[in-house]
């Protein structure tokens, strides 16, 4: 059982990447030297992120790597030209001629730009859906591109207009996603508590702070926000407990419980099941499941971990992100 009030959550039973290199022919006869001068200077790549709601702002990392000597336009440098499409409809260009002339850069040089939008800007024109696709790319520049799903605006969800059987849930972390389904039929409590927490941006920032492998990952304590407060990492909550709603669901891997350090007193922190636990059957609410991404469950629970009880992950697992997708009541 937990101690010290900490919310320690299910017991166990007790029985890089490199950079690319470029390799050159020791000898380079006469006939080569034309395809070395056609080496494209530059190579750009746009990242962003996989998933965003339509009220934040969207952040794109553009990377430029300088493979030969070149002059870089300003507009790379500092300017912006991208083509927007929304849902596979074209949205308007987003322009901004680069200041200065153009740069002389050496090769071997790499500069990264953070690139900031709000999600108006990128689809001015264009009504979004229930769930949209936004591709952005680099007008005239193959490959440079990337695109991200819009969640609907979450401060303009009413939770009690939701299907809670149907609505779902994308958790976004620093190694992927996993999509939450839920099921009201048996503790409605804890999915309304959950989906609300969401939609009130309260999970993010939160990390997964207790990791084990083969048994579970266990987030959703507001304290592990911040790394100072580590020693309290697991005792926080939403300033408020909600009544178990012990059920005949079982935990198995993918399983979705609450948290608690003895009945009636969960409130936010929740862990996933990364293998079947039959001793916290009515023991933990268990409340939904996870129906995409058992992958990254897979790569979080095998995180490299230490700490006093071996189970906080070295290299924290962040949660940025829990998007409702909303689907609405018939």
């Amino acid at each position: 059982m937990a101690k010290m009030g900490v919310l320690a959550g299910p017991q166990l039973a007790t029985a890089a990447s490199s950079e690319d290199a470029f390799c050159f022919p020791a000898a380079l006869y006469a006939q080569d030297a034309p395809t070395l001068k056609a080496t494209a200077p530059l190579r750009m790549t746009l990242v962003g992120p996989a998933i965003v709601t339509a009220d934040a702002e969207v952040k794109l990392r553009l990377t430029v790597d300088v493979l030969r000597d070149a002059s870089v336009d300003a507009a790379v440098v500092n300017g912006v030209d991208l083509t927007v499409r929304v849902d596979g409809k074209e949205a308007p260009s987003i322009s901004k001629a680069g200041q200065g002339d153009a740069v002389q850069m050496v090769a071997g040089t790499r500069f990264e730009r953070e690139l900031s939008f709000s999600i108006s800007a990128l689809t001015a024109g264009v009504e979004l859906q229930e769930m949209a696709v936004i591709a952005v790319a680099w007008k005239d520049k193959v490959g440079v591109d990337c695109s991200f799903k819009v969640a609907p605006d979450s401060s303009k969800v009413k939770l009690d207009e939701l299907d809670l059987a149907k609505t779902q849930v994308i958790l976004v972390t620093n190694y992927g996603e996993m999509q939450l389904g839920f099921r009201p039929d048996k503790a409605p409590g804890h999915v309304k508590n959950f989906l609300k927490l969401c939609l009130s941006g309260f999970y993010e920032g939160t990390k997964f702070h207790r990791v084990i492998r083969n048994f579970m990952i266990q987030g959703g304590c507001p304290n592990t926000k911040d790394d100072s407060k580590r020693s309290l990492w697991g005792r926080g909550n939403p300033g408020y407990k909600i009544e178990d709603e012990l059920n005949d669901l079982r935990h198995l891997k993918g399983t979705l419980s609450m948290a608690h350090s003895g009945p009636n007193t969960g409130g936010s922190q929740f862990f996933i099941m990364h293998s079947e636990a039959p001793h916290l059957n009515g023991v933990h609410t268990a409340f939904g499941n996870v129906v995409s991404g058992i992958d990254v469950l897979d790569a979080i629970a095998n995180a490299q971990v230490g700490g006093p009880q071996n189970s906080t992950p070295s290299v924290p697992v962040v949660l940025s992100a829990a998007v409702v997708l909303p689907v609405n009541k018939k």
